[in-house]
């Protein structure tokens, strides 16, 4: 069959793109001709990875630069006739963009349609032809729309020949409110496939979160909980991936709280999958969860999730007690009680681990597939109505960039790269000067690297980097990372010796450090704070350091692990964070504000007028 997905934004970031992506290459992999089409297209390439097989088209380009983008055609500006205005977005439709979905239905050869959210499920009941078989997706739940869409959807709803939640709470929602006529109601949950690298080893202090950093995931709430846990347990660390409009807010609240040694926030990843096994417990704050796609995500990494009971996924995915932990919405003290029990429980942690890897196979897209498969061939068979051939409209693509060499990469235990698919045609090109080209597999000297299949960038793949968590050697390492055009680049440190910040306090007499030497002889260890025109000198005791006293101006800070041994530029190099300006946040004063260079040295600037 053929089948043709309709989605919004299929160049963004997304639980609805991904599982789109997802359950698309499933379909291509029991061999049939899928189909994406996004109403926008913003990017060459999208941000997620699909599957190769899928053609991505579009229907308007977003970017007033580029050759197809359209800025004065008939119906542009104009309000869409059938396009609920109660969907968030429907600011991207206007009568240009649905004149063409009109067109683009109506002359497409599609055996099935699938519209990914309200709007286009309007598109397709009204538009798409009576011999296609026409399924609409709920990716939130119906609780969560507006009550003017709520009105406006049944319409539309009635006209399709399925309609397919991700959660069987929120079929038996619908069910309750909704007379659906011929229309079939069902939930069919949300693909996840296993993941490219090795499961968890549950070896890190680490617990992982990620997601949108939005206000209905209530990261405020999983930040406070996790001061609970820093109490009894300040050894571990929460990590939080995602990128958002809470960020700000969440940042303020972790230097609040005082637990900038022990949260992280990440920013956007991908692929998350490498991140997800660094972890030893995920968790999940939301107070809100139509399916619960990071629950599973996390769970094929064999991690333990401990999750907030919202409604209407989590409950239906974990397994309360056996591959996880279900706790009170919006309860911060239960959150981190049920955290600290997993914790302080290293045999039932991975007992629990090892229930979430195996539950979660469930999830796999190839049975998802198969009921998806078995819903086509039942209403299949009641359609009719004749095909009327068209003349196909045109739209944008197909995506040349799904088909771009990606390479997956490990840094082993000795902290080097292993590339694990790459063609020999690859090379390592230098980013900034001077520019240097090297062929892949060579040796690479320190710097920044981008790796090149001819003029193109090679996509980023999975990069597992989790052996340097336990890094603790001085010498060389080759660090991973994604480039903002999703190309895969590396750093490379060779340092003999290096000077770790482990942590760091600041208040209005100073900065308080705590520092690690690694590879060097230690002996009356200092550390000197160099102006631009001035030297200070504080004494190192026990790992601990106090720097005051420094007047207005930028300082970077050294060490001399020994009288008689070089100084060494203290920073942040011997772990898995590309970039700790985004990662870390520091506290400061109003005189006092510690930063972070691009190579991850640390410097104070000081607004201090002399004493």
């Amino acid at each position: 069959m053929k089948i043709l997905f309709l989605i919004n934004n299929a160049f963004g970031v997304g639980g609805t793109i991904q599982t789109t992506f997802n359950l698309g290459g499933a379909l291509a992999e029991r061999g049939h001709d899928v189909e994406v089409l996004s109403t926008l297209r913003g990017r060459d390439a999208p941000q997620l990875k699909a599957d190769r097989r899928i053609r991505l088209m579009s229907l308007t380009e977003t970017r007033a630069a580029h050759p197809d983008y359209v800025k004065d055609a008939p119906g542009r500006g104009v309000e869409p006739r059938v396009y609920p205005r109660a969907d968030y977005r429907a600011g991207d439709y206007d009568q240009f963009v649905e004149d063409r979905y009109r067109a683009y239905l109506r002359a497409s050869d599609a055996d099935v349609v699938i519209a990914t959210r309200p709007g286009l499920i309007a598109y397709a009941a009204q538009f798409a032809p009576r011999h296609m078989v026409r399924i609409g997706q709920e990716h939130l739940t119906r609780g969560r729309h507006k009550k003017k869409l709520l009105r406006a959807m049944p319409q539309h709803i009635r006209r399709l020949d399925a309609f397919v939640t991700v959660s069987s709470r929120d079929a038996e929602d619908y069910r309750q409110h909704l007379r659906l006529g011929r229309t079939k109601l069902l939930h069919i949950p949300n693909g996840i496939p296993a993941p490219r690298v090795p499961a968890s080893h549950g070896r890190s202090k680490i617990v992982v979160a990620a997601g949108r950093l939005v206000g209905s995931k209530r990261y405020d709430v999983m930040v406070r909980a996790f001061a609970k846990v820093v109490a009894e347990r300040p050894d571990w660390e929460l990590r939080l991936y995602g990128a958002g409009p809470e960020r700000d807010k969440l940042r303020d609240l972790v230097l609040e709280l005082g637990l900038h040694n022990h949260v992280r926030l990440m920013g956007a990843y991908s692929p998350i999958e490498t991140e997800w096994a660094k972890g030893s417990i995920a968790c999940v704050s939301a107070d809100q969860e139509p399916f619960g796609m990071t629950l599973v995500e996390a769970m094929r990494n064999g991690v333990p999730v401990v999750s907030t009971d919202a409604p209407h996924g989590p409950g239906e995915i974990l397994a309360d007690g056996v591959d996880g932990v279900l706790t009170p919405v919006g309860d911060p003290d239960a959150l981190g009680a049920a955290l600290l029990r997993v914790i302080n429980d290293d045999a039932g942690r991975r007992e629990m681990a090892a229930r979430a890897l195996e539950n979660s196979a469930r999830y796999d897209p190839g049975p998802i597939a198969e009921r998806y498969e078995e819903l086509f061939d039942q209403l299949k068979a009641r359609k009719w109505g004749w095909h009327f051939k068209r003349a196909p409209v045109g739209a944008l693509g197909p995506a040349g960039a799904l088909s771009l060499p990606t390479a997956d990469c490990e840094v082993g235990r000795d902290g080097r790269l292993k590339l694990t698919a790459y063609a020999t045609t690859m090379r390592w090109e230098r980013i900034g000067s001077p520019s240097v080209s090297v062929p892949a597999g060579e040796a690479l000297t320190p710097g920044s690297w981008a790796l090149k299949n001819e003029d193109l960038s090679v996509s980023s793949g999975c990069r597992d980097t989790r052996a340097l968590l336990e890094w603790d050697e001085s010498g060389r390492t080759e660090l991973p990372y994604q480039l903002g055009d999703g190309g895969l680049a590396v750093r490379v440190v060779d340092a003999p010796c290096r000077a770790e910040l482990d942590e760091i306090a600041v208040d209005e007499d100073g900065v308080r450090l705590a520092v690690r030497l690694i590879g060097a002889k230690v002996e009356d260890p200092v550390l000197v704070a160099r102006g631009a025109d001035s030297t200070r000198t504080f004494d190192i005791k026990d790992g601990k350091v106090e720097v005051n006293g420094l007047e207005a101006g930028d300082w970077t800070l050294w060490v001399r692990p020994a009288p008689a041994e070089d100084e060494i530029r203290l920073g942040r190099t011997a772990d898995d964070i590309i970039d700790k300006r985004i990662a870390w946040v520091l506290p400061s004063t109003p005189e006092i504000r510690p930063h972070f260079t691009p190579a991850n040295e640390l410097t104070i600037t000081s607004s201090r007028s002399p004493s």
